[in-house]
């Protein structure tokens, strides 16, 4: 088991973390937001080679014109959060990681809005 932090930022103002979340080891970020949110997640899914899901719906909040739901990974050695380059199943969980769900519309320069107002981004926490 490992213990992992999830935000779930609903675009309005509305947030709700789930601290330390204990799960199975081998579990992705795809499995750990079907639990937390108690399987109330629409996606669709991409069968092989991708074998991804995408996430269109999180607890009623579904994907709706330019407005989306983002993944992103709070970088602890750099303080910031980035925008994953990688699919939710490919998230591999450890412990103490903490991850983020952000709905909201792209910025002008097509990256979505991170998952906090004014958060800190990098383009990636290595």
């Amino acid at each position: 088991m490992i213990a992992a932090n999830v935000l779930i930022s609903y675009g309005n103002g509305t947030m709700r973390w789930y601290n330390e979340t204990a799960v199975p080891s081998s579990w992705n970020a795809y499995a750990l937001t079907m639990y937390l949110a108690k399987c109330n997640v629409q996606a669709k899914f991409y069968g092989p080679p991708l074998n991804e899901h995408f996430v269109t719906a999180i607890n009623g909040v579904s994907n709706q014109g330019s407005f989306s739901w983002s993944i992103w990974m709070f970088c602890q050695n750099k303080n910031a959060w980035a925008y994953s380059q990688i699919g939710i199943d490919l998230i591999s969980l450890m412990n103490g990681q903490t991850l983020a769900w952000a709905y909201g519309s792209s910025s002008s320069s097509g990256d979505p809005q991170p998952p906090m107002s004014n958060a800190r981004t990098v383009s990636a926490c290595s």
